[in-house]
């Protein structure tokens, strides 16, 4: 068993791991704690101050967490025994016999007393120093039946401030499945003079997701503050391994009492530092740096009652977490301006920004908007980078023009028709579709068709929408190869005619050869290590419509062999 003074020695090594020049504490390992002692626990409930609260030991769990034990104890005291356990405790720093034993992290739902687990602190600077990663990629308090309660994390109340309260069910769709905990309105982020100029042990802390005109914070408790490091939580955030996102002092509003699982309603002070870790067992940051977010901005154009306004908002930089905080922003925009109805068409024109690349990427879409149905789609390009299998890419910054009309702009093919179905080669031809809008008129679009020379026998021509058409674009292979892809992406109002050709397309190194002679071809799709691809050759027409085209439609010419052309 470890004195005093190695114990001191042990916690400065472990913490100095975590890039930080730091003073010594004393702390209490599990094997020195025995059921019935006692000891306290630091929290706030309102404002900044911290306050006790007491803790006696029930026992010890041996390795109820993942590879370290858990301390349980009964708290009591500062309210606990009214509101049980407080989702936002988590973190709180407990001490036994006046050394630092660990902090409040896990409970049980509808508690009857408020019995609580407590993550070792040394099991907590062991995940953060060696950076252990997460057993689970949920850290955040589950869904549970009364009737089958089980051990979670107390959880960390996100709060969000000047969201449009229509829009929480969407917000939990978007946040549920990090599993941070209860979802709820909040302060925005403030400025204010009383907030103490650093963070001790107790004090609220917590990560910025979004900043701007949404704000949304995940709120929790410090453990440990040496130097530069703040160590917090007791398990992870979402279990996102390194990170880099805001690290704020929080100012609690309030407890909001619930039979569930009480919260505090909390309010972001004032951005301190940089989260850094995030473990299964542990948070950790660093004070005094500031971490890069992205910048994120949408304009709205609202045609029905003639509003246009730009949102600017800051989300923070994550795999696992941008992307969605991104929905919720433009849901926000739309939201804002009256632009969410029960039938309307969004056209998107975007622009992705990418580290080290000097062009933004450009993508435009359109879509159709039924009230709740806001999806993904709007952000498929961010989407496909970030999930790219070539290299990882960081946003440098996201912008958005979006207008929004009333009504559904859409189409459905009806019928086809041909000047002539008998045809002869290189003979040009006028074909005819005929579309009907959603709740209005047919209308009708013309192709002008010349008739290929080497076609024979019959000839079918396919029509679509944009969104349907066999793409003429290359596998990509590189970050690269997709960027270029994006360039050659339809309009998504074309009407399409494609019809096959003959001949091959061989795709090979991002590229997609045409009129490659046959030895050329065999030679490179022979080889399985240069992942050549062939497949059949084909062609299109296209025409421009005022909306997305949706159904399909077939017509076959019958080609008549010119005159001394024998068919083969």
């Amino acid at each position: 068993m470890f004195g005093g003074r190695m114990k001191k020695i042990w916690v400065a090594v472990l913490v100095c791991l975590l890039g930080a020049r730091v003073s010594a504490v004393e702390v209490i390992n599990p094997s020195e704690i025995k059921p019935g002692m006692k000891g306290y626990g630091l929290t706030v409930l309102s404002g900044y101050k911290i306050e006790r609260f007491e803790v006696e030991v029930i026992d010890v769990m041996p390795n109820a967490l993942p590879a370290a034990d858990m301390i349980l104890v009964r708290c009591s005291g500062a309210g606990l025994e009214k509101s049980k356990l407080i989702a936002g405790m988590s973190g709180s720093p407990v001490y036994i016999e006046g050394k630092l034993a660990g902090a409040i992290a896990y409970t049980w739902g509808f508690q009857q007393e408020p019995i609580g687990g407590v993550t070792p602190i040394k099991a907590m600077l062991d995940a953060s120093a060696l950076n252990r990663p997460a057993l689970s990629a949920h850290s955040g308090p589950d869904k549970e039946s009364a009737l089958t309660p089980s051990l979670k994390p107390i959880g960390l109340p996100v709060m969000i401030s000047g969201l449009d309260p229509a829009l929480f069910p969407e917000a939990e769709k978007l946040l549920g499945p990090l599993s941070l905990g209860p979802l709820t309105s909040g302060g925005g982020k403030i400025e204010d003079r009383e907030a103490p100029s650093k963070i001790e042990p107790g004090a609220a802390v917590g990560v910025q997701l979004i900043s701007g005109d949404l704000n949304a914070a995940a709120v929790g408790t410090a453990t440990l503050v040496e130097g530069n490091t703040v160590v917090a939580f007791g398990h992870g955030l979402f279990n996102g391994g390194p990170v880099a996102l805001p690290l704020v002092l929080a100012k609690v509003n309030t407890v909001i009492g619930s039979n569930a699982l009480s919260f505090k309603m909390a309010s972001p002070a004032k951005e301190v530092g940089t989260l850094k870790g995030d473990f299964s067992l542990a948070v950790s940051g660093s004070l005094n740096e500031k971490p890069r977010m992205i910048p994120v901005a949408v304009s709205v154009k609202n045609q029905a009652i003639g509003q246009s306004k730009t949102f600017h908002y800051n989300v923070g930089d994550h795999p696992l977490l941008s992307l969605n905080l991104v929905q919720l922003c433009l849901l926000q925009s739309l939201s804002l301006t009256g632009a969410i109805s029960e039938y309307s068409t969004v056209s998107l024109d975007m622009d992705l920004a990418l580290d080290g690349y000097p062009d933004p990427i450009h993508y435009q879409d359109l879509f159709t908007l039924n009230k709740g149905s806001f999806t993904g789609e709007y952000i498929l390009p961010a989407m496909i980078f970030s999930t790219n299998p070539y290299k990882k890419v960081k946003f440098s910054a996201l912008n958005f023009k979006l207008e929004v009309r009333p009504g559904w702009e859409l189409a459905e093919i009806k019928s086809l028709w041909a000047s002539k179905l008998e045809v002869e080669p290189g003979e040009t031809i006028t074909i005819g579709v005929r579309l009907k809008r959603f709740q209005g008129e047919e209308f009708e679009k013309q192709f002008r068709f010349e008739v290929p020379r080497q076609a024979q026998g019959v000839l079918n021509l396919n029509f679509m929408g944009a969104e349907q058409m066999q793409l003429d674009i290359a596998q990509p292979e590189s970050v690269e190869d997709l960027i270029a892809a994006f360039k050659k992406l339809p309009s998504p109002t074309w009407l399409v005619m494609q019809y096959p050709k003959q001949g091959l397309i061989l795709d090979y190194g991002g590229e997609r050869l045409r009129s490659l002679p046959p030895s050329a071809q065999s030679v490179l799709s022979g080889w399985a290590n240069t992942g050549a691809k062939l497949s059949p050759d084909f062609d299109y027409l296209t025409v421009d419509t005022p909306c997305l085209v949706r159904g399909t439609g077939a017509l076959q010419l019958k080609i008549r062999p010119e005159p001394g052309r024998t068919k083969k």
